[in-house]
């Protein structure tokens, strides 16, 4: 992909011009953000009691994963665990264009946060994380994971 940047000081209308084939997610990340509409997660500290907690907007580059336990979505990053107000499933559907991807049926990953993928007995899959925990890939996602993996390998 060709980048031009051209700098008028006398400019008063800024714009972006995108040329493209088909809409690829890199090509929807790059719209997405020259509207603003990049997503955040509306979620408060695990910790604290919902009522009273304060909500915070998550920037979804900052998490390595959600994980769906007993009814409730949590979103695990470098600062701490964070409840989320969101359904896995909308979560799924919003965050995919940007590297998130399902391996298990409560699991989210974020592919940028993986350091390592490691093969373990009875073809499981394990994701290390550059802050020492890792998550399982099932079987059963194994496949869709590996061809997200190959998707998205593409688009960069």
């Amino acid at each position: 992909m060709k980048l031009n940047l051209y700098e008028d000081k006398n400019n008063t209308d800024e714009h972006v011009d995108i040329y493209y084939a088909n809409m690829r997610p890199l090509i929807r990340q790059l719209v997405d953000t020259v509207n603003s509409e990049r997503p955040s997660l509306r979620g408060r500290p695990a910790d604290e009691d919902l009522d009273d907690g304060e909500e915070i907007l998550l920037d979804p580059k900052e998490v390595y994963y959600l994980d769906h336990i007993d009814r409730k979505l949590f979103a695990y990053t470098r600062n701490g665990v964070f409840r989320i107000m969101n359904t896995l499933a909308a979560c799924e559907e919003m965050l995919w264009n940007y590297g998130f991807v399902r391996v298990s049926k409560s699991n989210l990953i974020n592919i940028y946060k993986i350091s390592q993928l490691k093969p373990d007995l009875n073809m499981k899959v394990y994701a290390l994380f550059d802050n020492g925990e890792r998550i399982c890939i099932n079987r059963s996602y194994k496949k869709s994971f590996n061809e997200y993996l190959r998707r998205m390998r593409r688009m960069s």
